[in-house]
């Protein structure tokens, strides 16, 4: 039976000796910590004796590839130089370490572990870490919680993406990375928004491996795809976005009975935001210190956000609200002019409170935009009419102002748009109905 013999550091080898098996290490594979374990306790070698001939080997390998000298600084900086070839420009650059022994790991780095590790990188690898990244370096986690959404679905559930998330990134070319674009982009008919929103994923984590250095250049971001293939977007029907006249009157009474029937103040929302037009989550963030009577003014500064928090493991914890001094986008915040009837509304809140015993400031404390819009579409569904969201109120507010000539710029500071085209391109709207049209063009076009 073959014996092994230990190594001794008791007395260290010479430097013939060491160097003779330094040699000899280059042609044996670094050990695993299971493995090493496994021969200490047989007593072939002592971690601590094979981690000391293991950096010897790795210097040997780096001295047999590296072009050129290493040397430690002079004067104040006694730091060790040496250079390396810029994987994009192809030029030298200098690196630096403390100690020779740290400049040699780099170096080993380079030669021998950072090409296999970016042989294996992949998509469906990455992406846990990407993830966590994007978090960690946003605003706000509910962007990176949409993209988690589209990834399981667009990438890790997709038979068409299998292939391109196994495939190691550095081989990705412009071709493989666009004809599975164009693949998607006909199979879910997408429009140009949707197709950003998916595709930008791996533009992001590609970015990201770039700024790692892990690869020269993000191929994703140099494809190009023709914008006939994408699907066209066309402006929805006016009866699927907003309330006709009939419809938001009848919503005001019924939430009105409901409120005075169940004592839920939150089904005042829906009436106010009606006469507010403002974004849900800013309604739902008012104070009663944000309304002044004598003016008609309400004071919009803050919005009820949702708050995702990603865990170490990559699931989502159980979405919880905040109120935020801030609006959507930075946007500044904005005094807007509202009815008298708004005001009576909001009284009618305090009331409510008030005959519970409650005292608060925030006018709707416990309600959610999820909750209202259950609210919404149970009272859609009693009153016999098409469900539809929150939004659609506000859609509603703009195009009912539009619709009876007030000033389109008054409309657009109003609802805290930035561009009056996004006012007229996406939240015109008639609300007048078919049949009452034709009764308008019969008098108008009449011979």
């Amino acid at each position: 039976m073959k014996t092994h013999q230990t190594i001794s550091l008791m007395a260290p080898p010479s430097k013939t000796d060491q160097s003779s098996l330094a040699a000899s290490f280059l042609y044996f594979p670094i050990l695993s910590e299971e493995t090493l374990h496994t021969l200490d306790s047989y007593g072939i070698i002592r971690p601590n004796e094979y981690r000391h001939y293991e950096k010897m080997a790795m210097k040997e390998r780096v001295k047999k590839v590296h072009p050129h000298a290493i040397s430690q600084g002079k004067g104040k900086d006694k730091r060790w130089f040496t250079h390396v070839r810029d994987p994009v420009s192809g030029k030298r650059k200098r690196m630096a370490a403390q100690t020779e022994e740290e400049l040699f790991l780099k170096l080993y780095d380079i030669y021998f572990v950072s090409e296999r590790k970016k042989k294996k990188l992949t998509i469906r690898k990455v992406y846990p870490e990407w993830l966590q990244y994007k978090v960690a370096t946003s605003g706000k986690a509910t962007t990176a919680h949409r993209q988690d959404t589209d990834f399981k679905h667009y990438y890790l559930n997709e038979p068409l993406s299998q292939k391109l998330i196994d495939t190691p990134v550095m081989d990705l070319t412009r071709a493989d990375i666009k004809k599975w674009e164009c693949e998607l982009i006909r199979k879910y008919e997408m429009t140009y928004k949707m197709a950003t929103n998916v595709f930008s994923i791996l533009r992001q984590l590609m970015d990201y491996l770039v700024d790692c250095e892990k690869i020269p250049r993000n191929t994703a971001r140099e494809v190009r795809i023709d914008k006939a293939l994408y699907r066209k977007e066309v402006k929805p029907p006016a009866h699927t976005q907003v309330f006709y006249p009939d419809e938001t009157k009848a919503l005001m009474e019924l939430s009105l009975k409901k409120a005075a029937e169940t004592g839920d103040e939150s089904f005042l929302v829906i009436p106010i935001f009606l006469k507010l037009g403002i974004r849900i989550g800013e309604v739902l963030a008012l104070s009663f210190s944000d309304f002044d009577s004598a003016t008609n003014k309400v004071f919009v500064h803050r919005q009820l956000c949702v708050k995702d928090e990603l865990l170490p493991d990559g699931s989502w914890k159980k979405r919880t609200f905040e109120v935020e001094d801030s609006l959507k986008k930075g946007s500044p915040p904005r005094e807007i002019l509202t009815t008298d009837e708004c005001f009576d509304l909001v009284k009618r809140v305090r009331a409510m409170l008030f005959k519970k015993g409650i005292v608060r400031e925030r006018i709707f404390e416990t309600a959610t935009e999820s909750s209202i819009q259950l609210k919404l579409y149970r009272m859609c569904d009693e009153l016999g009419i098409p469900r539809r969201s929150p939004h659609k109120l506000r859609k509603t507010y703009i195009s009912t102002l539009l619709n009876n000539q007030v000033d389109p710029d008054f409309v657009m500071r109003q609802a805290g748009h930035r561009q009056l085209q996004t006012t007229l391109n996406n939240y015109a709207y008639s609300t007048t109905r078919d049949e009452e049209m034709v009764k308008k063009l019969n008098v108008v076009l009449a011979q």
